[in-house]
C-alpha cells in the first residue's frame, strides 16, 4: 500500500513546499531511505496534509526516521504550557500557597528596606530619588517647589472643583485616543495580509474553493466597514481565479475608499469578462462622476435602464449626473465637495437595497438585475430555460429564470410543493457557484422545508457551511446524506475531511459539540431520488423526477420496496416478508422482489416457499443468477440434492467466479456420494479426522442464537441425514490453542469440514492479537477464505468490535498481501461486504474512518 493508491493525490507532481516528488510517499522508499534531512521533509509534507492525510504511512515514517535520528527535531512535540486542570487538587494547593507565601515575603522585605533606608540615611534625604512605591519621600523637596512656583491641581480637590470639571470632555479625549490606537492596529494588520495566494499545483476545483472562501472573507470585511480589509482579500481571490464577482465586489470597495480609478479598471474587467453586467456599468457610472465625465456616465446609465426601467438606483444617479453636467461650466471646487456627498448617499442606498435583501456585495447575490421576460412565460418554461443557463454556466442568469418561476408559483403554496422545493434547490445550486453561501443556505432551509430529507439540499447547504467555516453543521448535513445513501463519495470525502479539521478545533471530545444528527426515516430517499454522480449541476432530469414518481402505487411500490431492503440489513426477514408480498400485490412481474423473497424464505429454513419464489423469478428472467443459486439452497433444504447440483452447475455455467456456488457444489456431491454409498474412501478419510476432535475435545460447543444465517439451518439438517457419516452429527470440540502448531491443527480440521460455526468458535476464543503469531508462515487461500466468511456470517451480529480487531490483526499475518494478489474477484467482494456490513454498525471501539482505513489495508 502506497500513498499513490490514494485518490487523492492524483493530478500532483511535486510537493510546493519541500519539492518532494509525489514518488517519495511511499513506504518502499521510506523503508530504503537513510538521508535523514530528507526524511524530515517528507514527514513535514505528511503532517501537513497537503497531499492528503495518511496516518498509517505518517506513522511509519516517524518510526523509520526515530530509528536513524532519534534526536531529530522533527520528532519533537511541543507540550502546553501547565495550568490549574495539569495537576491535582492537592498538587495545585499547594503550589498556589508557595506563590502566596513568596509575593507576601518579599512584601515584607521591601517594606523592611524602606524602613531601614529611612532611619540609616535621613541627612542625604534632599539628594536621594524618590524610592518606588513610597509615598513619604522628597517633601522638603517639595515644600521649596511649592513656595517658589505653587503646582496646579490635576484632580479637584473639593464639591466646587468637581463641579466645574467636564466629564464628557474627558471620556472623548480618551475616545479619540482609542480611536488613533485602532487605526494604526489595523494598518498594520493589513501590512501582514499578502496580496497574492500560491496555486502551484491546484486543480481548477481547489483554486475555485480557494478564490470563493477569500471572496467570502471580503464579503464580511465589506459588511463591517472595513474596506480596505475588503480590497485585499478580494484582491487574494483574484489571484487565485479571476472572476466576475470578484472584480465586481472590490469595484465596490474601491469606490467606498474613493480609489475611483481603480475601481474604473476594475468595472472594464467586469465588462471584458461579462458584457452588460448591470452592476459593472453602475459602478463604472460612479466613478465617471467622480471624474467629471458626464458624458459617458450618463451612456452607461441609459444602457443599464434599457434593461431594466424601473431600477430606482440608476434613475437617481441619472438625474444627479444630469444636474451636475448642466451646473459643471460655472461651479468651481465647492461643487466638488457637494458631488461627493451625493454620491456617498447613492453608494449608500445600493448597499441598503443589498443588506435588506439579504444579500452580500457581490455579482450573483440578487435577482432583481434581470429583464422581465417580454411574453408572460409559464413557471415550467422559466425553469427549463434556468436549467440550460446553468448547463452553460450562467449562474446569474440561470438564478434569476428560478426565481421568476418562484415568483409564479409562490403564491399557491403547499399545492406546488415539489416543485417549489425543486426550483429553491437549483437556485441554491447557482448561489452556491457564484459563492452566494449564505443565499444558498438560505434556499435550501426553504426547500427542506417543503420537502424534508431531500439529499441535493442537504449536500449543497453542508458546502456552504464547509465554505463559511461552519464545520459542526456541515458535518451534521453531510452524515444525514449518508444515512439516505451510503454511496455518496461526495458526502464520505467531505466527512473525512471536516473530522480531521474538527479533532484539530476542538480535541478528542468533538463529538459531544455536534448538533444531534437527525434520523432519516425509511421513506426518505423517495425526496432524495437523484443519480449520485449528480450532486452539483442540477440536469433536467431534476425537473424530471418527481413527475415520473407521480404515480401512486409507484411511489408505494418503491417505498415498499425499500423498507423491505432495510428490514434485511437488520435481520428482520418476517417484516422484510411482508413489506415485499405488499410490493407483489402491486407489481407481480418484477423478479428482483421474487428474489429477495426468496432469500427470506431461506433466512427462515421455509426452503418450499423459497423454491416457488425462484421458479417465478425464472420464469421472468430465465437467466437470473441470484433465483438459480437460491433455489440449489432451497433444494438443499429440503433433500433434494440431484436438483441443488442442476441449478449449481447451471450458476456456474452462467458466472464461474461464485466462490459459494463451487462450495456449495462440492457439498451436495458429498451428500450424494453419501445417499449412493459411493464413497467409501471419503468415510475412511473423514473418520481419520476425528482423531484431531478427540485431542481438542472437553471444551464447550460454540453458543448458537436465533438469529443464525440460513447455511447455519442447512447446517443443522447435515446431522438428520441417517447415513451421514459419525462427525457430521458431532461438532468439534474447541479449546484454546497455545501456539502454532496447535492452531494449525484445529484450523486444518475445521476448513476439512467446511465448518464455519466450529471457525467462528475459534475466533472468539482466540485473541485478535496472537493471530499473526499462531498463523506464522501457515495463511492459505482456504484457511484466509474461511475465517473471513465466519466472521461476516457468524460473528457480526455478537461482536463487531472482535470482528474489527481479527480484521486488524489479520492484516498484519506474514502471507497477507500474498492472499490478497490470489484471491478472485469473488473473494474480494465477499470481504468487501464484510466491510460493508462493519461500516453500517455504529460500535465505540471504532470509527466508519477506522473501518475505511482498513479497507485500504485489504486493497478494497
Amino acid at each position: 500500500m502506497t500513498a499513490k493508491d490514494y485518490p487523492s493525490l492524483w493530478g500532483f507532481g511535486t510537493t510546493k513546499t519541500f519539492k518532494i516528488p509525489i514518488e517519495h510517499l511511499d513506504f518502499k522508499y521510506i523503508e530504503k531511505c537513510s538521508d535523514v534531512k530528507q526524511l524530515e521533509k517528507i514527514l513535514c509534507v505528511l503532517r501537513s496534509g497537503e497531499e492528503g492525510y495518511y496516518p498509517e504511512l505518517t506513522e511509519f515514517c516517524e518510526k523509520r526516521l526515530k530509528g536513524l535520528a532519534p534526536e531529530s527535531r522533527a520528532l519533537r512535540k511541543d507540550k502546553p504550557a501547565a495550568t490549574a486542570s495539569s495537576f491535582t487538587a492537592e498538587e495545585w494547593e499547594k503550589i498556589d500557597s508557595d506563590i502566596k507565601s513568596w509575593v507576601s515575603e518579599i512584601k515584607k522585605e521591601e517594606s523592611k528596606m524602606h524602613f531601614h533606608d529611612t532611619e540609616t540615611f535621613p541627612a542625604m534625604e534632599d539628594n536621594l530619588p524618590p524610592v518606588r512605591g513610597s509615598n513619604g519621600r522628597l517633601h522638603v523637596g517639595k515644600e521649596k517647589y511649592s513656595r517658589s512656583m505653587p503646582a496646579k491641581k490635576k484632580i479637584p480637590r473639593d464639591y466646587a472643583e468637581w463641579d466645574k470639571f467636564d466629564v464628557e470632555k474627558e471620556c472623548s479625549k480618551i475616545d479619540e485616543d482609542y480611536k488613533e490606537k485602532t487605526v494604526v492596529d489595523n494598518k498594520s494588520h493589513l501590512s501582514k495580509i499578502e496580496t497574492r495566494i500560491d496555486t502551484g499545483g491546484l486543480t481548477e476545483k481547489e483554486k475555485d474553493f480557494v478564490a470563493t472562501r477569500e471572496k467570502e472573507k471580503g464579503n464580511e470585511a465589506f459588511n463591517s466597514g472595513d474596506y480596505e480589509e475588503a480590497v485585499m482579500y478580494y484582491t487574494r481571490s483574484i489571484s487565485a481565479l479571476p472572476t466576475v464577482a470578484a472584480y465586481n465586489n472590490r469595484a465596490q470597495a474601491e469606490i467606498k475608499l474613493q480609489n475611483w480609478n481603480s475601481a474604473f479598471q476594475d468595472c472594464e474587467k467586469v465588462l471584458e469578462l461579462e458584457p452588460g453586467n448591470l452592476k459593472a456599468l453602475l459602478r463604472r457610472a460612479t466613478t465617471y462622476k467622480h471624474q467629471n465625465k458626464f458624458q459617458e456616465a450618463i451612456e452607461d446609465l441609459l444602457k443599464v435602464l434599457d434593461v431594466e426601467p424601473d431600477n430606482d438606483l440608476a434613475k437617481k444617479t441619472l438625474s444627479e449626473v444630469e444636474r451636475d453636467l448642466k451646473n459643471s461650466e460655472p461651479v468651481s471646487k465647492k461643487q466638488t465637495k457637494g458631488k461627493r456627498m451625493v454620491i456617498q448617499e447613492v453608494e449608500d442606498s445600493e448597499d441598503e437595497h443589498g443588506q435588506d435583501s439579504g444579500q452580500k456585495p457581490e455579482d450573483g447575490s440578487g435577482d432583481k438585475t434581470a429583464a422581465p421576460p417580454a411574453a408572460p412565460v409559464g413557471p415550467a418554461a422559466l425553469k427549463s430555460q434556468g436549467n440550460e443557463l446553468f448547463k452553460s454556466g450562467q449562474f446569474a442568469e440561470a438564478a434569476r429564470m428560478y426565481s421568476a418561476a418562484l415568483a409564479q408559483l409562490q403564491p399557491a403554496g403547499s399545492e406546488s410543493a415539489d416543485d417549489l422545493s425543486i426550483l429553491y434547490s437549483n437556485r441554491a445550486a447557482c448561489y452556491l457557484k457564484e459563492g452566494n453561501c449564505s443565499g444558498c443556505i438560505e434556499d435550501c432551509n426553504r426547500a427542506l422545508e417543503l420537502h424534508p430529507f431531500s439529499m441535493k439540499p442537504l449536500l449543497r447547504r453542508a458546502m456552504a457551511y464547509e465554505t463559511l467555516e461552519q464545520y459542526g453543521k456541515a458535518y451534521v448535513d453531510y452524515k444525514t446524506v449518508l444515512q439516505i445513501d451510503c454511496g455518496i463519495q461526495l458526502a464520505n470525502d467531505g466527512v473525512n475531511r471536516i473530522t480531521r479539521i474538527l479533532m484539530e478545533l476542538d480535541g478528542p471530545n468533538w463529538r459531544e459539540k455536534l448538533s444531534p444528527i437527525p434520523t432519516v426515516p425509511t421513506s426518505a430517499p423517495l425526496r432524495a431520488w437523484c443519480p449520485a454522480a449528480e450532486m452539483i449541476q442540477d440536469q433536467a432530469g431534476d425537473s424530471n423526477s418527481h413527475h415520473q414518481l407521480g404515480i401512486t402505487d409507484e411511489k408505494m411500490f418503491k417505498a415498499l420496496k425499500e423498507e423491505g431492503n432495510q428490514c434485511v440489513k437488520g435481520k428482520n426477514y418476517k417484516d422484510a416478508l411482508s413489506k415485499y408480498t405488499e410490493c407483489l400485490k402491486i407489481n407481480n412481474k418484477e423478479c428482483a422482489i421474487y428474489t429477495n423473497r426468496a432469500l427470506c424464505y431461506l433466512k427462515l429454513c421455509q426452503f418450499e416457499e423459497a423454491k416457488q419464489d425462484c421458479d417465478q423469478a425464472l420464469r421472468i428472467d430465465n437467466g437470473n443468477v441470484k433465483a438459480c443459486y437460491r433455489r440449489a439452497l432451497a433444494h438443499k433444504g429440503l433433500k433434494n440434492y440431484q436438483e441443488s447440483l442442476t441449478d449449481l452447475n447451471k450458476v456456474l455455467l452462467l458466472d464461474p467466479s461464485i466462490v459459494e456456488a463451487k462450495m456449495e457444489l462440492e457439498e451436495v456431491t458429498k451428500f450424494l456420494n453419501i445417499k449412493d454409498n459411493t464413497a467409501p474412501w471419503n468415510k475412511e478419510k473423514e473418520r481419520r479426522k476425528i482423531e484431531i476432535q478427540e485431542v481438542y475435545g472437553g471444551s464447550e460447543e460454540p453458543e448458537r442464537t436465533s438469529e443464525d444465517v440460513s447455511t447455519d439451518c442447512l447446517d443443522s439438517e447435515k446431522g438428520d441425514e441417517s447415513n451421514g457419516p459419525q462427525e457430521h452429527s458431532e461438532k468439534l470440540q474447541i479449546s484454546k490453542p497455545n501456539n502454532a502448531y496447535e492452531f494449525g491443527q484445529v484450523i486444518n480440521a475445521i476448513n476439512t469440514r467446511k465448518d464455519k460455526e466450529a471457525c467462528a468458535h475459534l475466533l472468539a476464543i482466540t485473541a485478535p492479537k496472537d493471530l499473526p503469531m499462531l498463523l506464522s508462515n501457515k495463511l492459505e487461500g482456504d484457511t484466509f477464505l474461511l475465517l473471513i466468511q465466519s466472521l461476516k456470517n457468524n460473528l457480526i451480529d455478537k461482536d463487531p468490535s472482535l470482528v474489527y480487531q481479527h480484521l486488524l490483526y489479520l492484516s498484519k499475518a506474514e502471507r497477507f498481501k500474498m492472499m490478497l494478489t490470489l484471491i478472485s474477484k469473488g473473494q474480494k467482494e465477499q470481504i468487501g461486504q464484510l466491510f460493508d456490513d462493519l461500516s453500517n454498525i455504529q460500535n465505540h471501539h471504532f470509527t466508519l474512518e477506522d473501518v475505511q482505513a482498513l479497507k485500504r489495508q485489504y486493497e478494497l
